[in-house]
């Protein structure tokens, strides 16, 4: 008798276990199912929108970076992937779309930007009849945006941009003078961007992008400044620090018409920008510098971006040196600006 209820009570046990086991995974079946089919849901919808030159290998690491962003917002991240791969696999998946504009430079604009020394000379110069009355305090903002023209010229490879960015100093306070504009800069380009995937100094080259620029202030006369470059630039990467290389040759201009014939003097030839990111927040620098020992110039840049509320980001920068803007490439400014960005590096 003890004999049977022994193997009735282990038979019951394992009856309660079997039942336990059957409530647990029909409980867990959804969540299990959502996880498995995520990733495939993910490459379905993809493959129903996304452009002809997206590969599936293209579309499986768009999946994976959409599960990563999820991932992020838990508290244990799953995974990582660079903020430039990120982007360019964003841009691969809609820049060919008709139509399409992707942010090329940040987007922002600051209503509180402070200059030490305005540049009063070059506007008594033009008006010496006129006060210029230049203010401290002024207001700078940059729209910049390119849009995708070709892709895969030589071979498959070699994708052509074109991009416009404007930079405009104005004088929204200065009611005196009707708040003027002080400088407006464009500067239109055209580059072709080569993929890439090598190793220099510890750091991953993923991209190599050359290409023309021409940038001018859009005045005449004495007010007027222009130039045209030839570029190579080379972006860098490890872990969450980013790095371009942009070094540049000058087109030369006849001296007749030439408004800057000195500006690689005070520009230089080269540009070197980095870019650290620290979850939300994006830390920036440029350089740029001529070399020279005897009459060195340059500009330093520095920049802070942080969020405020869902894509308005909070922006501080503080620049130094020559070059701030077209009309004072030869004239040494200190500013700093506060304001608000609405796209970032990357």
């Amino acid at each position: 008798m003890a004999v049977k209820s022994a193997i009735f009570s282990i038979f019951r046990g394992d009856i309660l276990m079997k039942k336990q086991l059957i409530l647990l995974l029909f409980v867990s079946l959804p969540t299990l199912a959502e996880q498995a089919l995520m990733p495939d849901a993910c490459l379905i919808q993809a493959l129903s929108t996304a452009d002809d030159a997206l590969t599936v290998g293209d579309l499986r690491q768009l999946c994976s970076v959409a599960t990563i962003d999820q991932q992020a917002h838990s508290p244990e991240p799953k995974g990582h992937v660079s903020a430039l791969k990120q982007r360019q696999l964003y841009e691969k998946q809609v820049s060919w779309n008709s139509f399409s504009l992707l942010p090329h430079k940040p987007n922002y604009i600051m209503l509180s930007y402070n200059t030490n020394e305005p540049n009063q000379q070059v506007f008594e110069q033009a008006f010496p009849d006129k006060s210029s009355d230049l203010q401290h305090l002024e207001t700078k903002f940059q729209i910049s945006m390119k849009l995708a023209v070709a892709q895969g010229i030589f071979n498959g490879q070699g994708d052509l941009y074109a991009a416009y960015t404007n930079r405009s100093f104005w004088q929204q306070f200065n009611k005196t003078n009707s708040s003027p504009f002080r400088d407006t800069n464009h500067e239109a380009e055209s580059w072709l961007a080569f993929a890439t995937d090598y190793n220099f100094a510890g750091l991953h080259n993923s991209a190599i992008h050359t290409g023309f620029s021409h940038q001018s202030n859009g005045q005449s006369g004495s007010l007027s400044r222009s130039w045209n470059r030839l570029y190579t630039e080379f972006l860098f990467e490890k872990e969450d620090v980013y790095l371009s290389f942009k070094p540049w040759f000058r087109i030369p201009e006849s001296s007749h018409s030439d408004d800057n014939p000195d500006i690689d003097h005070y520009m230089g030839h080269f540009e070197l920008r980095g870019i650290y990111k620290k979850q939300a927040h994006t830390f920036d620098f440029m350089l740029r510098n001529n070399l020279k020992t005897g009459s060195n110039r340059g500009a330093l840049e520095l920049g802070w971006s942080f969020p405020i509320h869902r894509k308005v980001r909070g922006y501080v920068q503080w620049f130094n040196g020559y070059g701030e803007s077209l009309l004072d490439y030869d004239n040494h400014t200190n500013s700093l600006g506060f304001g608000i960005q609405l796209s970032d590096w990357l």
